[in-house]
C-alpha cells in the first residue's frame, strides 16, 4: 500500500459519523467481521446485517469512496491479506520463490478437490446430467474469467447431438435468452453469483432449466437456479480472481460430460469417435 493511502478500515472509521443509522450498523458489522464480508454477496450481507434493502450497502461503499461492491471487497481482502498476493489454504507472498509458488498452488489445488469430493453428491451430479440429457439446446453463459469455463463447457458438450450456444457478447446473449424454450438448459457460471448480465436475463425465464456453478448458493444466481454446484474456496485475493475455483468448475463440466457419455452408450461413443476424427486433419 502506498504511503498516505487509507486502508478500507481507515476509510470506514473516517466516514463513520456521516453514515446513517443503518450505515453505522453495517460499518460495525464490516469492522468486526471482515473475513466473512469478503465472501458474501451484496444481498447476503444486507440480509445478515438486517437491512431493509441492498441500497443501504450501495450507499455505504459509495460513502467511503468505492464505485462498486466488488471493488470494496477486493480492497477489504487486500487489507486483510497484507503483502499476500493470494490466500488459498496457503498464502503466496511477493517474496516467494518459484518453487514455493509451485508447491503452494499444487497443494492448495489438491486440498480444494478433496474438500469438494463429498460436497458434489452422486444425486446432485446425476440430476445435472439428467437435465442436460433431456435438453435440446444447451446455452453456456459466463463473463470475464467465467467465460473461459463457459466456452470450455460449450466445446465439451458440442460432441452430443444437441444445439450448443456460447457467446461473450452480453447483448447477443440477452437476445438469445429472450427466446428460451421449455427444453432449453442454461449453464450459468459466476463465482460471485451477482453478475447482472447473467442474472437479469434469467430471472423471468419460462420453462428452461438453469444449472448454476457459483461460489455462493445463496447468491442471486443461486436462488433462481434449478440446480446449484457451489464451488467455495477459502481464498483472499488482492488483485486476482478466484484462481483455484476455476479448476473445480472445469472438473464439474468434465464429470457431467463423462456421465453423459457413459449413459449414452455406444451411440454417444460413436459420436465422440467421429468428433475426434474431425480434428485429425489439424495434426501432423
Amino acid at each position: 500500500m502506498n504511503k498516505g493511502q487509507l486502508t478500507t478500515f481507515e476509510k470506514i472509521k473516517a466516514n463513520y459519523n456521516s453514515l446513517s443509522k443503518a450505515g453505522k450498523k453495517l460499518a460495525d458489522f464490516v469492522l468486526k467481521n471482515p473475513e466473512k464480508v469478503i465472501r458474501m454477496s451484496i444481498s447476503e450481507l444486507a440480509r445478515i446485517v438486517g437491512l431493509k434493502s441492498e441500497s443501504t450497502v450501495v450507499k455505504f461503499y459509495r460513502n467511503i469512496g468505492f464505485s462498486g461492491y466488488h471493488d470494496f471487497k477486493v480492497s477489504l481482502a487486500g487489507d486483510l491479506a497484507g503483502k499476500s498476493i493470494l490466500h488459498s489454504y496457503k498464502d503466496i507472498y511477493i517474496n516467494d520463490s518459484v518453487d514455493n509458488v509451485k508447491k503452494k498452488f499444487f497443494s492448495s489445488t489438491i486440498r480444494a478437490f478433496h474438500d469438494h469430493l463429498e460436497k458434489f453428491t452422486d444425486k446432485l451430479l446425476e440430476e445435472g446430467a439428467k437435465i442436460l440429457s433431456s435438453s435440446n439446446r444447451i446455452i453456456c453463459l459466463g463473463y470475464g474469467a467465467s467465460a473461459a469455463i463457459a466456452k470450455y463447457a460449450a466445446f465439451r458438450f458440442s460432441v452430443f447431438d444437441k444445439e450448443i450456444f456460447f457467446s461473450e457478447d452480453s447483448h447477443f446473449n440477452a437476445l438469445i435468452l429472450r427466446k428460451l424454450k421449455e427444453n432449453d438448459c442454461i449453464i450459468a457460471i459466476s463465482y460471485s453469483g451477482e453478475t447482472k448480465d447473467v442474472i437479469i436475463p434469467l430471472e423471468h425465464r419460462r420453462g428452461a432449466k438453469l444449472i448454476a456453478i457459483t461460489g455462493n448458493k445463496e447468491s442471486s444466481l443461486g436462488k433462481i437456479s434449478d440446480l446449484v454446484f457451489e464451488v467455495k474456496i477459502e481464498e483472499i485475493s488482492m488483485r486476482t480472481d478466484a484462481l483455484i475455483s476455476r479448476y473445480i468448475q472445469m472438473a464439474i463440466i468434465d464429470i457431467l460430460f463423462t456421465i453423459l457419455v457413459i449413459n449414452g452408450g455406444e451411440k454417444v461413443l460413436n459420436e465422440l469417435t467421429a468428433a475426434r476424427k474431425s480434428f485429425s486433419h489439424l495434426k501432423f
